[in-house]
């Protein structure tokens, strides 16, 4: 009996090993057998029913079908993708799309497809990589002279079909990927920047040439009593100027600038002024004004003060202190927009503005405590709050 008992146990091993064997060798033929592409879908397990035939380059999808545990290489639009083989099965491979893989905004003759090599062969699938809508990221400067030049920063601006100021249409001067230059009607226009692609829009949230959020543009009264600033004798220029943005503005120029901490002839401010601006907090809004440097700055720093609330809130333009301009001091072609978000101004205790509402002053400040200033030429104008 015993003997019975052990030769039909070891038949059942046997008979186990057999299946085992026969299983594994039948799992080697699907992987190794020629693989068929059926579905790409996204990632995300709650759309894990989708089913695409486009999608952006940067995009993480699943490529679904048979026999795709031996893949080699994966090839959108004949670019190769990088991946991952742990991530995937014999029936999925998890996969990102290429940030750079090539679409047709760049080729028009790419394959639109994807290519799977694998151990048992190749396999195809129709697939359109699409671009991105363009991105508006900001202006060179936001106020234009009328007939002057406005560029446009951002990304993805492919086959531009046309550059609106409100709804005034643009001549295109030139364009890239990441800029457009097109040219200002002759007359003052002020109006959102839109831009239209071959496969989108953009719009700014914003408009050019606007003084919503103004403090000081030397133009609007700043004081109670009508003049553009209450102090300082920072020299305002008339709106004729040839160096005018859009009217008057204040500019310093001159040589061998001494050391020092304050000059009067430096410095303009208001003196507890209504600007009416909405209530909201620092995090929500930014401070922006136009600036022209002339000649290379390396040296010195407009110290910019906000009181709110019988509170001090300060922040040094000085953008020659970065490795960029390190070497070559900091220039602007012609009048440049800074953007500066509000809550980087601080008071003494470190803290930023609770109620732009509750805004009462502005003074700016010009100043080398450092060391003498060889040459320096320039200008500011437009400063304002806005929301982001």
């Amino acid at each position: 009996m015993k003997f019975k008992h052990l030769y039909r146990t070891g038949l059942a091993i046997v008979a186990a090993a057999c299946m085992l064997v026969s299983f594994q060798s039948c799992n080697n033929e699907d992987i190794d057998g020629a693989p068929v592409i059926s579905n790409v879908r996204l990632l995300d397990p709650t759309k894990a029913d989708s089913s695409l035939t486009a999608a952006e380059p940067g995009s993480m999808v699943v490529i679904q079908g048979q026999n795709l545990g031996s893949v080699l290489k994966v090839y959108f639009n004949d670019f190769e993708a990088t991946f991952n083989s742990a991530l995937g099965s014999n029936s999925n491979i998890v996969i990102t799309i290429p940030a750079n893989a090539p679409t047709k905004a760049v080729d028009a003759g790419v394959s639109s497809k994807i290519r799977v090599v694998t151990n048992g062969g190749e396999a195809t699938y129709d697939f359109v990589l699409t671009a991105p809508s363009p991105v508006i990221s900001g202006l060179y400067s936001e106020f234009i002279k009328p007939g002057g030049n406005i560029v446009i920063n951002g990304d993805y601006f492919y086959n531009v079909k046309s550059v609106k100021v409100g709804e005034t249409s643009l001549q295109i001067v030139s364009s890239s990927v990441k800029s457009i230059t097109a040219k200002m009607p002759a007359t003052a226009t002020v109006g959102a920047v839109t831009v239209e692609g071959e496969f989108g829009t953009a719009k700014t949230n914003f408009k050019v040439n606007d003084n919503e959020g103004n403090m000081v543009n030397f133009d609007i009264p700043a004081t109670s009593w009508g003049s553009e600033v209450c102090w300082g004798a920072a020299p305002i220029m008339p709106a004729n100027d040839p160096g005018a943005i859009s009217g008057k503005y204040s500019r310093i120029k001159g040589t061998k600038l001494p050391a020092t901490g304050y000059n009067d002839a430096w410095v303009f401010s208001t003196c507890s002024f209504d600007f009416k601006l909405p209530a909201g907090p620092a995090a929500d809004r930014q401070f922006k004004f136009e600036h022209n440097i002339a000649e290379p700055w390396k040296a010195g720093k407009y110290d910019i003060t906000i009181t709110a609330d019988k509170s001090e809130y300060t922040f040094s333009f000085q953008p020659w202190n970065s490795t960029e301009y390190a070497a070559t001091g900091y220039q602007t072609n012609g009048w440049r927009t800074a953007v500066i978000e509000l809550s980087e101004f601080k008071n003494a205790a470190g803290n930023t503005i609770t109620d732009v509402s509750k805004i009462t002053d502005l003074k700016v400040l010009f100043n080398t405590p450092d060391v003498v200033i060889a040459s320096f030429n320039g200008s500011v104008d437009n400063f304002r709050i806005v929301k982001k």
